[in-house]
């Protein structure tokens, strides 16, 4: 059914209502308020300031959060790709029994609040501390990332593979194509769309990940969530703006280098 010209303008209008309320207005605040000198004098003139920026990129601390983060969300972003893309095609290639027990493991995370997967986590790894000595150190962070955001990359990746049509994978092996060489040159390059996508979203997710980070992080270690969570409890709250606002303007600048590194890849 086609709208008439007034149904149009209504719908574009609650459209920018919409975009308008939900992001426009949170980001303006917290933009605003990184930018104001003193809160109790508003958005009056001459009550601007980039010194909380400044403040910022001369905090040790600060700048250290920033490749905590960054760290993390690159490292889990890209062990989740691997293991996630490899679950998928395991689950592709499998049949019966197994292929259902690899499907149900694999989105088990998605069952219980992440809250529940990292204080199970933090117990099991107090007994094995011994076997493997990562608890109260960056990889149990690592660790706990991928086992929650894994099943991003499995949906993402199935979403891609299930688009690709058997005749195309037949035609491989029929012209003599081993599975791996199969795999590299057929499957890979339709997938990786899929897996670019579930690596970006990990990567977004974990870089401002808050729940897990307050929960597991290593004594007097901060990531950019904790640091921002600390200034505001200590009422400063212009510096974690400040922060957050970086966050944003690092993971959108991530997002479109990637974005167009992978139009490039594509377009060789």
């Amino acid at each position: 059914m086609k709208l008439s010209t007034v149904g149009q303008i209504a719908a574009w209008l609650w459209v920018l209502l919409v975009v308008l309320v939900a992001i426009g207005v949170p980001y303006f605040s917290i933009i605003a308020t990184s930018l104001i000198r003193l809160r109790g004098y508003g958005l009056a003139a001459g009550n601007f300031t980039l010194d909380h920026y400044k403040e910022l990129l001369q905090t040790p601390e600060a700048l250290s959060s920033i490749w905590k983060s960054l760290f993390l969300a690159v490292s889990s972003a890209s062990i989740c790709s691997v293991i996630g893309t490899a679950v998928v095609v395991a689950v592709r290639k499998s049949r019966g029994f197994f292929k259902k027990a690899l499907e149900g493991i694999s989105l088990l995370p998605e069952m219980l609040p992440s809250i529940v997967l990292v204080i199970g986590l933090m117990l099991f790894w107090n007994w094995a501390y011994k076997v493997l000595p990562i608890y109260n150190t960056i990889w149990i962070m690592v660790l706990a990332y991928v086992i929650l955001y894994l099943r991003y990359t499995v949906q993402y990746v199935t979403s891609a593979l299930t688009q690709i049509n058997d005749n195309l994978l037949q035609a491989g092996r029929v012209f003599g194509g081993t599975p791996s060489y199969v795999f590299q040159r057929v499957t890979l390059p339709m997938i990786s769309r899929g897996i670019f996508a579930g690596w970006m979203t990990i990567f977004i997710i974990a870089f401002r990940e808050l729940v897990t980070a307050s929960l597991i992080a290593p004594p007097n270690t901060l990531v950019v969530s904790t640091y921002i969570n600390r200034e505001f409890e200590q009422g400063s709250v212009s510096s974690g703006c400040a922060m957050a606002v970086l966050c944003v303007l690092i993971t959108t600048t991530a997002l479109l280098v990637c974005s167009r590194l992978a139009g490039k890849r594509k377009g060789t």
